[in-house]
């Protein structure tokens, strides 16, 4: 939900990002979309003018977000039929929002993560946590599959960055970056 308003006055932008950024997965075979919400409203009011500066960072826009309470729902993960909009299954976000991507495979797994560092294998029916691993730092990536000699990989890549991930998890989830590959169990 959007909100119009007037100079000086302030409003709420429902989800905080105008739209959900995170990249979205469809299966083929499910005929569903896997994706990651945001739960948060973004307070929105309009700046006072002032001279451009070139280079500088300025929308026009003052923003401030809502302060969280622990066990607020903060966003979800969703599989939704696109062609009659019903949720299929849903989990309940509540410590922090998923700047993750969902990834569907053919295997009946859909891979995603979250910012407080576990790596997901969700099952593509129910959304139950198959399999997860924690990674050290958080997961803002979209992770990627591939065949190499015949065996299926899974690869992610880990490290606590970007605005809105920071505003959340900044002190909360430790920093550094690495990438995780893991191979897919064959199909006998």
């Amino acid at each position: 939900l959007y909100a119009r308003f007037l100079a000086g006055e302030g409003g709420a932008n429902w989800p905080s990002r105008g739209s959900n950024a995170v990249p979205i997965a469809f299966h083929p075979n499910t005929g569903l979309v896997y994706t990651s919400t945001w739960n948060l409203p973004r307070i929105q009011q309009l700046a006072p003018p002032k001279e451009p500066v070139i280079g500088a960072n300025s929308t026009g826009v003052n923003n401030r977000f809502p302060q969280v309470e622990a066990g607020d729902l903060l966003g979800r993960f969703v599989a939704i039929d696109p062609l009659t909009g019903e949720k299929k299954w849903e989990i309940p976000l509540t410590d922090f929002p998923s700047s993750a991507g969902m990834l569907a495979t053919g295997g009946g797994l859909v891979f995603t993560g979250k910012l407080t560092g576990e790596f997901l294998g969700l099952d593509e029916a129910t959304g139950e946590t198959l399999w997860q691993f924690k990674t050290g730092s958080s997961i803002n990536s979209t992770a990627i599959t591939y065949t190499h000699n015949g065996r299926q990989y899974v690869t992610v890549a880990s490290g606590l960055g970007g605005g809105l991930a920071n505003r959340y998890a900044a002190g909360k989830v430790p920093t550094g970056g690495s990438v995780w590959t893991f191979a897919l169990m064959p199909e006998n």
